[in-house]
């Protein structure tokens, strides 16, 4: 059984796999180019039962050496530039790294050159430690999740289905590598023989030109949706998938109205990205072709071949278990899935339970607040007290008039920062304990 990049060499040699700013790699080029790697990978002694830390970056040498590495039997542990050395050092240390490719600071752990050799190919097993990913941490410890060839590979299939992949589809790239959402996008890529555009970031105006050009689908954070808006018509885009946190009220309708259709996706490192998906604008977020979702107690829980089998350092988890996800939400098989945040988010204030979700959407309603973020912080009078930061030109007074009109009492923050920016995680979610930091200062 080939691996994916290798069945799409076959299938579609010539045609590109990645084009970047000036430089096209077809999927025959790209298939080479990682098989030899993994030839000197190997004659380096990199093998089954490695785990090799990658210093990501946004670009065709990346590509390769992410479907090279797993050639030799090791494990791809992508590693973040934008962490400083001591949040890597932790993560290396937690995901047993033995050695280091890519740029980035020395960890003191042996470097890998990127030297060639005979090609190499491995049939992919499924049960295979494909990927350790670290979660965001965007409300606590990040935690190191293993997923395995058939992990991703059920997740790819899932998303193919949703969306329809078709061949002639190119995938406009434009987040990080270091994280799921984005490496998903070169395997579903990969799986299907497809083109990815794949972009050094997301600027504004160069996305907006490439969607009304070239690109036919792609993946956002709401923030990045609402910088584009303006810049349409997008005639050629058929889906853009928004998940990472919560979506902004009338942002759909107003994206359709600019001609791009945006399909509200839930997911997470834990399931390989995406998990449940709206099939039209506007619709239910439903689970994806061989997930399942619940709720118990008000918590979501999912099951399916994409969920991983469980963390670096916990047991493991049956494939017919159901994985807790931590968030808080409702689930019916009409309405869809509906978010209401993290558990460990919940804010009980004088013995009443806030729910942040529900608060930043009440004040992101509010004319003059782009988005907004609720977090509790300590208060001698009611033990936690609800605060919120936001982006916007709203004078605080005028949004805490705004809340106070369509919240309950006790859910209107006692705290208010109005900010140019929030501070946020590589991703583009909110950096939670950043915001906090903000009302010790």
């Amino acid at each position: 059984m080939d691996d994916w990049l290798a069945a799409a060499a076959r299938r579609r040699p010539r045609h590109p796999f990645v084009i970047a700013p000036g430089i096209s790699v077809s999927f025959e080029e790209m298939d080479q180019a990682a098989a030899r790697l993994a030839g000197g990978l190997a004659a380096a002694g990199v093998g089954p039962g490695d785990r090799v830390g990658l210093w990501v970056g946004q670009d065709p040498a990346t590509v390769r050496t992410l479907f090279a590495i797993p050639r030799t039997g090791a494990t791809v542990v992508p590693l973040d530039p934008r962490w400083d050395r001591a949040a890597a050092r932790r993560r290396v240390e937690v995901a047993e790294v033995t050695s280091v490719m890519g740029d980035g600071p020395d960890l003191g752990l042996r470097r890998l050159l990127p030297v060639e050799g005979p090609p190499r190919w491995l049939s992919p097993r499924p049960d295979h430690l494909h990927w350790v990913l670290f979660t965001s941490g965007s409300s606590g410890t990040p935690k190191g999740v293993r997923l395995t060839w058939a992990n991703l590979e059920a997740s790819a299939a899932a998303s193919a289905e949703v969306l329809g992949h078709r061949p002639d589809d190119i995938w406009l790239h434009v987040l990080p590598l270091a994280h799921v959402a984005g490496l998903m996008i070169l395997v579903r890529s990969a799986r299907e023989a497809t083109t990815v555009l794949l972009e050094p970031g997301f600027h504004p105006q160069r996305v907006a030109a490439l969607l009304r050009t070239a690109a036919t689908l792609s993946s956002f954070v709401a923030t990045q949706v609402q910088r584009i808006l303006d810049r349409g018509p997008f005639p050629r885009v058929r889906a853009v998938l928004v998940g990472g946190g919560p979506i902004p009220a009338g942002m759909v309708e107003a994206a359709a109205t600019a001609g791009l259709p945006v399909l509200r996706t839930y997911g997470m490192t834990e399931t390989a990205s995406q998990v449940a998906t709206a099939r039209e604008p506007g619709g239910p977020v439903l689970a994806v072709p061989g997930a399942e979702l619940r709720t118990v107690g008000g918590r979501i829980q999912v099951r399916g071949p994409m969920v991983s089998p469980g963390y670096l350092d916990g047991p493991d988890r049956e494939p017919d278990d159901w994985f807790d996800t931590g968030d808080l939400g409702s689930f019916d098989a009409d309405t869809g899935l509906e978010v209401h945040g993290r558990a460990d988010d919940v804010i009980i204030t004088g013995g009443e339970n806030v729910m942040p979700g529900r608060v930043e959407a009440v004040i992101a309603a509010c004319p003059g607040v782009r988005e907004a973020a609720v977090v509790g912080v300590p208060d001698g009078e009611w033990g936690v007290a609800v605060a919120v930061a936001y982006e916007g030109d709203a004078r605080p007074e005028t949004v805490e008039a705004f809340a106070r009109e369509r919240l309950a009492s006790f859910e209107v923050p006692k705290r208010w920062r109005r900010l140019d920016r929030l501070p946020r995680l590589p991703l583009g979610k909110v950096d939670r304990t950043r915001v906090r930091e903000l009302f010790d200062r």
